[in-house]
C-alpha cells in the first residue's frame, strides 16, 4: 500500500519522513529581517504589515486576478453549457425554471390523488371484510335433524352465506387489482 501510494505522488511524504525540497520554518516570507511591529499604543502604527514585499510570490497578485478572472470565464462557460449548479436542468433545455415546476406541482398533486384513492380502496377493502366477518358470524337456527324441512332451511341458509362471502371476496380481490 505504501509503495502504491509512493508512486502516486513523491511530493507529499509520510510522517517521519523529510520533505523534498526540504522546508524551513519562514519559508513563507522572504529575508531574515525581524518584523519590526510599533505598539498602537505609543501611537505610532505601522502603515502596512511588516511583511508587504517580502512574501514568497509577491509579485503574484497579479498572477492571482489573472487566475480569478480565468475561473470565473470557466464558470460562466459552464453555466452557459450545462445550466446552474444543483438545478438538474441545462440552459439549453427547452424546459425553463416556471415550467419545471409547474411539472414538479402537477407530479406532487397526482401522487396525492393517487394516495387519496388507495386510501379510499382500502377503506372499501376493510368494510367488505366487516360485511364478510358479520355474515359468518350471523345466527342460524339450529335445524331440528327429525324435519326435514328445517335441514333443507339450515343447507339453503349455508350456501346463501357461502355465495355471499364468495361474492364479497371476488369484490375485493378486485379493488386489490385496482390498487396495483
Amino acid at each position: 500500500m505504501k509503495d502504491l501510494l509512493e508512486k502516486m505522488d513523491d511530493n507529499y511524504p509520510f510522517a517521519g519522513e523529510k520533505a523534498k525540497p526540504e522546508q524551513k520554518p519562514g519559508d513563507q516570507v522572504r529575508g531574515t529581517k525581524k518584523f519590526d511591529m510599533i505598539s498602537p499604543i505609543l501611537g505610532k502604527k505601522p502603515k502596512q504589515h511588516p511583511a508587504h514585499g517580502r512574501l514568497v510570490g509577491g509579485g503574484a497578485a497579479e498572477e492571482y486576478e489573472e487566475s480569478v478572472e480565468h475561473i470565473a470565464d470557466q464558470l460562466r462557460k459552464e453555466l452557459e453549457e450545462y445550466g446552474a449548479p444543483g438545478s438538474g436542468i441545462s440552459s439549453a433545455s427547452s424546459v425553463d425554471r416556471t415550467e419545471y415546476a409547474q411539472m414538479r406541482r402537477d407530479q406532487k398533486a397526482q401522487k396525492q390523488q393517487i394516495d387519496t384513492q388507495e386510501d379510499n380502496i382500502e377503506r372499501q377493502i376493510e368494510q367488505l371484510k366487516g360485511q364478510m366477518l358479520a355474515i359468518k358470524k350471523a345466527p342460524t337456527p339450529i335445524p331440528n335433524p327429525n324435519d326435514i324441512a328445517s335441514v333443507q332451511q339450515f343447507a339453503g341458509m349455508n350456501r346463501e352465506k357461502k355465495a355471499q362471502i364468495t361474492q364479497l371476496s371476488q369484490q375485493i380481490k378486485q379493488l386489490r387489482s385496482q390498487m396495483s
